[in-house]
Order: structure tokens, then C-alpha cells, then sequence
């Protein structure tokens, strides 16, 4: 297993735990950055504290959210590197940097564009924001996809991986039992919403709140409410639920 090492971005929250992890990976002669994160001077300079005199020889973002990508461009050309992401790289395609072979798998879910990355040889995978190290991810409407995100983590546990290296919080070393702790919590999800669609029709944020339960803070309200659409959108496409206008509103319920 080649030395990962963990840059934490200054930018804790509800949503990104402790920080957005910064992955530098050792590749012999150079290193590869992965999730560069937020456009921050101070993560910036941790970052090149890391480091130190060892060459970048590529940049790698999982996705373009604003916690992952935006200092990619400025770190890049600060090392005359090249940044490295969705749809340039596809599913499947091999970056080759120093003595690593890097493969990109396209996993779609969480966002439209993420992708995770493959170390074959080591059974490691830089999965983003589709794992995390604690918690769980969300899959926001209209971005998220549900069933694409059920198919990446059962792709990825398909590949038996080893170790996860997530875009929040810390490694996962007991990696399959993580991806079927996720896989089992959207379905559970799933399940739950399904059942209050049928126990009484509802808009999505009465849904969530009985979902969710009274308890949740106005921000994590907005994100629950958006992972909840998601889960609806899957429900109507597969046909259990379906959606009426009621006076302007979107109302849920199952078909008859």
C-alpha cells in the first residue's frame, strides 16, 4: 500500500463533518492530490506544508461539489499539474502517474458527475462523497439519484475493496461491512418512505417531517427534504408511488 496521507480542510460543518478530506498519495517520484477542496489560502498552505518538495504529478477531484473542486485549478497550476475529473475521465479509464495506476470509476448517486478512484493492486478506493466515514451521504433532489447510487455501492462492493479513503471523516478498514451499512440504510430509507406514503398522502416536507421526525434544524430540514425527493423520485419511477397536483402542490401517494 503506497503512504496516504490526510490534509483536513478548515471547513467543518453539518454537512462536511470535521473538514473535506485532501488525499496526497504517494507514487515514487510524485504525488497524487485528490479532492484539492475548498478555495481556501489556509488549506492551501497545509497542503503544500504536506508535501514539501515532492512533485504533483496529477490532480484528481470525485466531484464538483463546492467542498471538493474549487481549488483544484489554483493548486494544479501552482505545480504545473493536471486536473483530472468527470467526464474528461471516464469510467474505467487509467490515469498513470509515477508508479501507480489509478482507474476511475464513474459512480454516480450522490451527484451526476462523481466518480471514485480504483488502486487496484491495494483493494483501495477513494470513494468522495459516496462513502463517508461516519454518518451518511446525502442523495439530494434533483442532483441525487437513488437508484444510481444503490448501483455504485453494490458495484463497489462487487470489487471487494479493502479499505475506503472517504471525502469526510477517517478510513474505513473493514470496507465491505461499510458498503452494506449504506446499501441497508437506503433501503431502509426507502422502506420507511414508502410506508408513510401509504399510511397518508403527503407534500414531500410533510413526508419528511414524519419521516425524519420533529427534531431536525432548519438546514438539516432543507437536505432531508431533498434526500427524501430523491427516494420519491425512485418510488414514482418505479411505479409504488404516485404524484398529483392538490392546489399548486405536489401531493404523494400510492396508486390505487
Amino acid at each position: 500500500m503506497p503512504l496516504v496521507q490526510r490534509v483536513v480542510a478548515p471547513n467543518p460543518g453539518p454537512y462536511t463533518g470535521p473538514g473535506t478530506n485532501t488525499w496526497i498519495v504517494d507514487a515514487g517520484p510524485v504525488a497524487v492530490v485528490i479532492d484539492p477542496g475548498p478555495d481556501d489560502d489556509q488549506h492551501l498552505t497545509a497542503i503544500d506544508k504536506r508535501l514539501g518538495s515532492t512533485t504533483v504529478g496529477v490532480v484528481l477531484v470525485t466531484h464538483s461539489h463546492p467542498d471538493h473542486l474549487p481549488l483544484a485549478e489554483r493548486f494544479a497550476q501552482r505545480h504545473h499539474a493536471a486536473v483530472r475529473r468527470y467526464p474528461e475521465l471516464g469510467d474505467g479509464d487509467i490515469v498513470r502517474v509515477g508508479n501507480l495506476n489509478v482507474t476511475a470509476l464513474y459512480t454516480p448517486g450522490h451527484s451526476a458527475d462523481h466518480l471514485s478512484f480504483w488502486l487496484a493492486g491495494d483493494r483501495a478506493v477513494f470513494t468522495g462523497d459516496l462513502v463517508l466515514g461516519r454518518g451518511s451521504s446525502m442523495v439530494t433532489y434533483p442532483e441525487g439519484d437513488v437508484a444510481a447510487y444503490l448501483r455504485s455501492l453494490e458495484r463497489l462492493a462487487a470489487m471487494e475493496p479493502r479499505i475506503l479513503f472517504p471525502g469526510h471523516w477517517d478510513p474505513v478498514t473493514d470496507a465491505m461491512a461499510k458498503l452494506e451499512e449504506y446499501r441497508a440504510h437506503r433501503l431502509e430509507r426507502e422502506a420507511q418512505v414508502l410506508a408513510e406514503v401509504g399510511r397518508d398522502p403527503g407534500t414531500a416536507m410533510e413526508l419528511t417531517r414524519r419521516v425524519y421526525g420533529p427534531d431536525l434544524g432548519d438546514e438539516l430540514l432543507a437536505a432531508a427534504e431533498m434526500t427524501l425527493r430523491a427516494h420519491l423520485k425512485k418510488l414514482v419511477d418505479d411505479g409504488l408511488v404516485k404524484v398529483r397536483d392538490v392546489k399548486g402542490e405536489e401531493v404523494f401517494e400510492r396508486p390505487v
